[in-house]
């Protein structure tokens, strides 16, 4: 993607190792919401008027300064991410947030800035219980929305893009109502 192409749009960059997943619901979250998004990943590349762009990066992830993003999610890191991650942590924008997996280490100390321009903070596990070998997700108002997800692991993921909706203006209920049609 030419960084050209998206100087007017908002920029989020996803990194880390669940970093797919958690595109997938943020932009699947967005559509059901009617709210345009574009997104470049390694395989597929949208571009049109909306005024957001998710970006996953491949394997080689190093011109992604190159897109001075707005927004950063830190999801699973691995130490090979670290100085890429690192750079892209320093160069988060006045009025930038970087979103952390609050419960692996190395993205924990990764996120940690010294400054008072930018957020940093971690995103949570939403508050969830199995039934019949699925998911259901219980809001902060103590409602269960029954999903069709059946992964621990995915949870964390719909925390990571939850955190970042809520950033982008998608209420908690619009996000609770797409998701339960998500798998």
């Amino acid at each position: 993607m030419l960084s050209s192409q998206i100087t007017d749009k908002q920029r989020i960059i996803v990194v880390g190792n669940t970093r797919s997943r958690i595109v997938q619901i943020i932009l699947f979250v967005l559509e059901q919401s009617n709210r345009k998004a574009d997104y470049s990943t390694p395989l597929l590349e949208k571009i049109s008027d909306a005024e957001i762009v998710i970006i996953e990066p491949g394997n080689d992830s190093t011109n992604l300064e190159a897109y001075n993003h707005h927004a950063l999610i830190i999801s699973k890191l691995s130490h090979e991410e670290n100085s890429v991650v690192l750079n892209l942590v320093s160069r988060t924008p006045k009025g930038g947030i970087i979103l952390f997996d609050e419960t692996d280490p190395l993205a924990k100390r990764v996120a940690k800035i010294d400054r008072v321009d930018a957020t940093s903070e971690p995103y949570l596990t939403i508050k969830y219980e199995m039934v019949n070998g699925k998911i259901m997700l219980i809001s902060s108002t103590n409602e269960k929305f029954q999903t069709l997800i059946s992964s621990s692991e995915d949870v964390k993921n719909l925390g990571a893009a939850k955190a970042i909706l809520r950033k982008i203006g998608v209420p908690s209920s619009q996000f609770y109502k797409a998701i339960r049609k998500f798998h």
